[in-house]
């Protein structure tokens, strides 16, 4: 037999072999690779109570990354003098997108934990869920100008996404807060796919979000 038969025979059989258990275990978990998931844009945003600045609210933020987490993750702020509050960006570090069939979802939520008036408690400032491992330019733009009134009743906003012009992807954002642009803005938004079955470009809006999508 000669050297370059006895060379191929070998490495056939080597390749055969079982690995060790750890190194099974370390090419097994090499094929899934960490990335970082961005959970929670940065939060800025002023309370009112009747038309006043709201001192002393406490705010409860969570989040979930769906499929990954048993429990729910939660930091706090407190209004100040003026009424205003604020959070930090929040990222965390996970392997579940890299996995097969994997859709990244994550439950984000700020309620009032309390208030002047007991009745308010409870009241969402933010509910949404995210998609993706990256923030979603919309909730960028709207959790870092967030303008509530504790006795407003909370509402849908429904944001039609302009990477998708056929209005197939939306998110639905709950909240006692107001976006008076936004709101306009996704309304023509409606009004257009209702009547033409398709959105225009972004700029024909005017849509502030232009300055934060990459690229555009």
């Amino acid at each position: 037999m000669s050297t370059t038969n006895r060379y191929w025979r070998a490495l056939a059989f080597l390749l055969l072999l079982p690995l060790p258990q750890s190194q099974a275990e370390g090419a097994m978990f090499s094929l899934f690779k960490t990335v970082t998931i961005e959970v929670f844009p940065a939060v800025s945003g002023r309370i009112t109570y009747q038309g006043k600045p709201a001192e002393g609210v406490k705010l409860r933020r969570l989040y979930i990354l769906a499929d990954v987490m048993d429990e729910e993750a939660r930091d706090y702020a407190t209004t100040d003098a003026d009424g205003r509050f604020s959070f930090p960006e929040l990222t965390m570090q996970s392997d579940y997108p890299s996995k097969p069939f994997a859709y990244t979802r994550v439950f984000q939520a700020i309620a009032v934990e309390e208030a002047p008036d007991p009745q308010y408690v409870m009241a969402n400032i933010w509910q949404a869920w995210s998609r993706g491992t990256k923030h979603i330019a919309y909730y960028v733009e709207m959790l870092g100008e967030l303008n509530c009134e504790l006795t407003d009743p909370e509402e849908m906003l429904a944001v039609y996404d302009a990477e998708y012009p056929e209005g197939s992807v939306n998110y639905a954002i709950d909240s006692i807060c107001r976006w008076p642009k936004r709101a306009a803005i996704e309304a023509q938004k409606a009004k257009d796919l209702e009547q033409f079955e398709m959105m225009k470009p972004p700029e024909h809006y005017g849509d502030p979000v232009l300055f934060i999508i990459p690229g555009q």
